[in-house]
């Protein structure tokens, strides 16, 4: 007898696999125990809502008040970037801007003469009014984080207060988001700006045309996942 035992004391100590099944049997009852103490000190409340989350009914209502949120954030994007175009268009603007959409984001493509004068990162005249309807449009879709990219062609900066491509691209990224955030009150932390220089262009730089496209400010609007086209 006395060596049957010490054969399952050792076999216990070798392989401790029971462990972890009896853990698992305390945790539950842990929250078995939690999960009635609530019910005790809280009433009949949190017992309805807490048996409410388990009711397939309510589970499926849940789903379908989800889908039809994001059907309406969808349809919120698609015609911001539709109303976007038009003014663009109505703007006489329709040769150097552009506006796509895609399932991930709206992309509003500004050539940059249109908005700051040659090697500058002041806002020009006609700018602000630009930017203005565009702006509203874009506050009205909440939630959606915006990224203002700055762009140039590749002729290095020979004079003025910038030394390379890229802290001109920056500037002029940060005007726009200044603005956007001063005059339309955009809020701060929906917005960044990002800085590429020559380093993304959509175009070739050995030609006049295709340096004029590659200077510009792209608008990216992130949209919203999860939801239905």
């Amino acid at each position: 007898m006395k060596g049957i035992l010490k054969r399952y004391t050792y076999v216990a100590e070798e392989n401790a696999l029971w462990l972890v099944g009896l853990t698992d049997i305390m945790t539950n009852l842990m929250l078995f125990f939690l999960i009635l103490y609530v019910f005790a000190i809280q009433g009949k409340d949190i017992k309805g809502d807490f048996i409410k989350g388990f009711d397939p009914e309510t589970m499926e209502a849940e789903k379908k008040e989800e889908k039809g949120k994001d059907a309406i954030q969808k349809m919120k994007e698609k015609e911001t970037a539709e109303m976007i175009s038009r003014k663009l268009n109505e703007a006489g603007l329709a040769d150097v801007t552009e506006v796509e959409m895609t399932s991930r984001l709206i992309r509003i493509n500004l050539s940059a003469p249109v908005l700051f004068y040659s090697g500058g990162d002041e806002l020009g005249g006609g700018a602000r009014e630009l930017l203005k309807p565009i702006g509203y449009l874009l506050k009205n879709l909440e939630g959606n984080d915006i990224v203002i990219e700055g762009h140039t062609d590749s002729v290095p900066i020979k004079s003025g207060k910038w030394k390379t491509n890229w802290q001109l691209s920056a500037a002029r990224a940060n005007a726009v988001m200044e603005f956007l955030n001063s005059e339309i009150k955009l809020p701060n932390e929906r917005m960044v700006a990002a800085a590429y220089g020559e380093y993304r262009p959509v175009a070739g730089n050995d030609t006049a045309r295709g340096r004029a496209k590659n200077r510009r400010i792209e608008i990216v609007v992130t949209r919203k996942e999860g939801a239905v086209e």
